[in-house]
């Protein structure tokens, strides 16, 4: 496999564990310090809205999306791998479903998958906050840990 091949790869099963909401697989493909960054602040600020830092609190992220949703899809994925092999883009829409709730929230993303030594160092998600924010969910113990900083 070339190095292109590899980072689609690794960038692949990590969205195959997240669709699955299955922290166990998503922690394979992950570095120990590896990260989370939701970059577009709900307030309209250059800060991230939500930083996990560590694989503890991305596995913890993972495991609260999993609790509040019963269906988390990507779908229309268009994958882009840089010219160097070190970064894989996801250009995908959200369908994404609480059936507790009742709601079906449904965003665009692109997603920047850093990887490093053959694992997900960290990836950034670029979505619209707005659309999230208004579902009205509570934050999870991992969300209220990733604004405190």
């Amino acid at each position: 496999m070339t190095q292109h091949q590899v980072a689609l790869a690794i960038a692949q099963e990590f969205f195959a564990g997240f669709e699955a909401r299955n922290p166990e697989a998503v922690g394979n493909t992950l570095t120990d310090d590896a990260s989370i960054i939701i970059k577009l602040d709900l307030a309209g600020t250059p800060n991230p809205w939500y930083a996990f830092e560590g694989k503890d609190h991305v596995l913890a992220y993972i495991a609260s999306v999993a609790a509040k949703f019963d269906r988390v899809e990507f779908l229309d994925k268009e994958w882009t791998v840089a010219n160097d092999g070190t970064a894989v883009f996801l250009q995908t829409n959200g369908d994404i479903l609480s059936t507790a709730e009742n709601l079906d929230y449904k965003n665009v993303y692109v997603f920047k998958v850093e990887l490093v030594d053959g694992k997900v160092k960290r990836v950034l998600e670029y979505a619209n906050p707005v659309t999230y924010a208004n579902l009205g969910i509570t934050n999870s113990e991992a969300e209220d840990a990733a604004q405190a900083g």
